[in-house]
């Protein structure tokens, strides 16, 4: 078996054709750009090149909890707010600790909560949703999947979320809340979103245990792993499609990344180096 068939290649196709997604150089910053993102909305997945924090954690961390200098970190955050042109006093960052929650920013006072440090008016959070204009809502990681929905209600407004979607958010279902949240509070169909999933370990660099492998199957299906005499390759990435799948999107409105962050080195990953930083995921409306 071979997940996504992929052959377990370490060079990362970009699923849905090369249009979907688009690489950007901002000078030193390097950026992947969803192509596809519906009118005023946008999504962007940072690498780790362009910013300014030191071994081992170099050079564009964005993540405060790693132990690296806090002020770099809000340097580095400046650096990616400048080069998209957004304001970085206004990026929303939740605490995320891999749970199933996913909240909505829609109180101009909590804009900008988690944007200078580690505390955040989202905690626990694994996914914030909002259709507020200018209100970037970023998220960090370092092998997990990160998974933008888009769309818009029946008035036409723009509406964004952004997921943190690791190994035990996916099996607690972050994703089916993620789709859930914005059914319900903002009046979208599941049909009607456009999903994107970002650079993240793919099954050439994730071996799990047989308990894990199987309950994986068991809820995601049998294209999510696969066995050889090494033991369980997983590809959670497959997992977030299959469970974008379950939750009501249309195969066709989800877009895949297919970089994987334990071969390039432009990411950051946690099984490759374990002390290390974090890229980031941002979504907002114009």
């Amino acid at each position: 078996m071979n997940p996504s068939g992929e052959k377990f290649n370490r060079t990362g196709d970009l699923s849905c054709g090369p249009r979907s997604f688009r690489r950007e150089n901002r000078g030193d910053v390097i950026l992947w750009r969803f192509a596809h993102a519906p009118p005023g909305s946008n999504v962007v997945f940072t690498t780790r090149r362009g910013g300014v924090s030191r071994a081992p954690y170099e050079s564009l961390n964005l993540g405060f909890h790693v132990n690296d200098s806090a002020l770099d970190v809000r340097r580095n955050r400046a650096i990616l707010a400048r080069v998209l042109d957004l304001d970085p006093s206004r990026l929303t960052s939740p605490r995320q600790r891999h749970t199933a929650r996913v909240e909505s920013l829609e109180d101009e006072t909590l804009t900008g909560s988690g944007a200078a440090g580690e505390e955040s008016g989202f905690d626990p959070c694994d996914g914030l949703a909002t259709s507020l204009r200018g209100a970037p809502v970023l998220l960090h990681f370092a092998d997990c999947v990160p998974v933008a929905l888009m769309g818009s209600g029946p008035s036409g407004k723009p509406v964004v979320a952004m997921l943190h979607a690791g190994r035990k958010g996916l099996m607690e279902g972050v994703i089916g809340s993620g789709v859930s949240l914005l059914t319900e509070r903002y009046d979208m169909p599941p049909r009607g979103v456009t999903a994107a999933i970002g650079p993240a370990i793919g099954a050439c660099c994730y071996r799990v245990g047989e308990e894990i492998g199987t309950a994986f199957e068991s809820r995601f299906g049998p294209d999510v792993i696969a066995r050889d005499g090494d033991g369980v390759r997983l590809d959670i990435r497959s997992a977030a499609k299959a469970a974008l799948r379950q939750a009501g999107l249309i195969s066709g409105n989800i877009h895949v990344l297919r970089l994987c962050t334990g071969c390039d080195e432009d990411f950051y990953s946690y099984r490759r180096e374990g002390v290390t930083g974090r890229h980031g995921a941002i979504a907002w409306i114009e």
